[in-house]
């Protein structure tokens, strides 16, 4: 990958997008999501980010933007750094994305295993 705003650590797969299945931790790390192998450049006009997609285990499918994450080659895992809980939107004004879904209307774990993200598992990750 040769676009200098992509996280060059960050391996893509040769048809351009990335592995399902990696782990994404909230800014705060209290909340899980799993990458879905979608990847594209960010939509807000002048920002030179990329969108990944994320199925958080709130149930809510997101798109944050690398402005607001980042990826941790040595175990393989991103982290939301900037914008909201689970959006990392930092290029839109206030509120900085959607919030987490309230516990109780979160999906159960075997619920979430059968959509993208969620029916990989990683190496080296214990599952609630």
């Amino acid at each position: 990958m040769n676009d200098p705003s992509w996280p060059h650590e960050f391996p893509v797969l040769v048809d351009g997008r990335v592995d399902e299945g990696l782990v994404v931790l909230s800014r705060s790390g209290t909340i899980e999501g799993r990458t879905t192998g979608s990847r594209l450049r960010c939509r807000s006009l002048g920002c030179p980010g990329w969108f990944i997609g994320v199925r958080w285990e709130t149930g809510q499918m997101m798109y944050p933007c690398s402005e607001g994450w980042c990826y941790d080659p040595s175990t393989e895992m991103i982290r939301i750094t900037g914008g909201g809980e689970i959006s990392a939107r930092v290029v839109s004004p206030a509120p900085a994305g959607l919030p987490p879904l309230p516990r109780e209307k979160w999906p159960t774990r075997d619920e979430l295993r059968r959509g993208r993200g969620w029916r990989v598992q990683p190496a080296g990750v214990t599952v609630r």
